[in-house]
């Protein structure tokens, strides 16, 4: 089937699922990724507090990944002619790379900051009940947004 007989609901199907495919999935990439943020955000850590404070952050669950890329492709729908998205959809390396750019500058957003947060903040109360101690990740959290916010990086709240 050739890119510009590609239906909206097909074009859909082939974006999420590019941005889904370039989603990093390995333990190690995603500890040295963390390990890597941490040292950047907080470069007085050293290496070893960076390791442990990159291991309490959780896994998310798959659900959240796959709401943020149909809310990517449902704003590229938005905005983007169909037929411009259907050439998009050629599955090239290029255009496929291009999928996956925009989506991480989607993901940067102010919109999408405010809903990651939502979605965080839904999930931590979904997991430890209205009334919960919270988790290491809620803790984690509160201690980046903390030590960001002093050193004048991080959202004033």
């Amino acid at each position: 089937m050739s890119a510009s007989s590609l239906t909206p609901d097909q074009a859909r199907a082939h974006l999420v699922a590019t941005v889904l495919r370039h989603l990093s999935r390995d333990a190690g990439r995603r500890s040295e990724a963390l390990e890597e943020f941490m040292a950047v955000t907080l470069p007085d850590m050293d290496e070893r507090g960076a390791r442990v404070l990159s291991a309490m952050v959780p896994q998310l669950p798959e659900s959240l990944y796959g709401k943020w890329a149909a809310m990517f492709v449902d704003r590229l729908q938005e905005t983007v002619p169909h037929e411009h998205l259907a050439a998009l959809c050629d599955g090239s390396e290029d255009n496929d790379a291009t999928i996956a750019l925009v989506y991480v500058m989607f993901m940067e957003s102010e919109k999408m900051e405010r809903q990651v947060a939502e979605d965080l903040h839904a999930l931590g109360i979904a997991q430890d009940g209205e009334n919960g101690p919270g988790d290491a990740g809620a803790l984690l959290g509160a201690y980046l947004r903390a030590r960001l916010t002093a050193r004048g990086q991080g959202p004033a709240q």
